[in-house]
């Protein structure tokens, strides 16, 4: 008699998930903390998985991320792309929390990327690791998650997760706003011809005025 055996699903990829109840805060010292649910629990996330637990009391294996666990820009791991780093990581009954302080750096890519955070257009981490799925009768169910890696990236993937952005990013994209009706409101067709050039200069001006009220 013939007896087929099933395997167990496992695959090694980046996993894209928003960070569900997002926060960014900015710290004395001038970096900045984010934290919220890198990925959530018993919710199907838009890859079909649904992380659960499965013959254990937990779903996230993340021993070998706390030997380095630096956050990363895109996945990519040169060091000028090193983000910051994830100064605690636990699992709860929602999922998989994250806290990072990111860097106050003054790259041009990291001043962006924490400029974008700040003003709550960038709240995405992707995951690296291995995932298994253990439960051959569901075999939707993400039964454990090695996780080697965590990357701050732009694209979203979990459509259940909801976000916080910081109240003082959304004070600067206002005054950002206000100042751009400010020099559209100066060309219009009853008042003299104005240049490109004088254009660039008052937005330019404008952007400058916003920035000396900012850490």
């Amino acid at each position: 008699m013939e007896i087929e055996t099933k395997k167990v699903k496992s695959k090694i990829s980046n996993k894209l998930v928003d960070i569900a109840d997002f926060k960014a805060v900015e710290r004395e010292d001038g970096t900045l903390e984010i934290s919220g649910y890198a990925n959530t629990k018993h919710i199907a996330d838009r890859y079909g998985d649904i992380p659960t637990e499965y013959n254990r009391s937990y779903v996230y294996d993340i021993n070998e991320f706390l030997k380095n666990p630096i956050m990363l820009l895109n996945h990519d791991a040169d060091i000028k792309n090193v983000a910051g780093s994830f100064v605690e990581i636990k699992e709860d009954d929602k999922g998989l929390f994250v806290r990072g302080i990111f860097t106050k750096s003054d790259l041009p890519i990291m001043e962006h990327a924490r400029t974008l955070i700040r003003e709550g257009h960038l709240k995405t981490f992707s995951i690296g690791g291995i995932w298994l799925y253990e439960d051959l009768e569901n075999p939707a169910h993400l039964t454990l998650a090695k996780i080697y890696e965590i990357s701050i990236v732009a694209i979203p993937a979990d459509p259940n997760a909801t976000f916080a952005p910081t109240e003082k990013g959304a004070e600067k994209a206002e005054e950002k706003a206000q100042a751009v009706e400010e020099v559209k409101a100066d060309y219009t067709p009853l008042k003299d011809k104005i240049t490109l050039f004088e254009i660039k200069q008052k937005l330019e001006k404008a952007r400058k005025n916003i920035g000396q009220g900012a850490k």
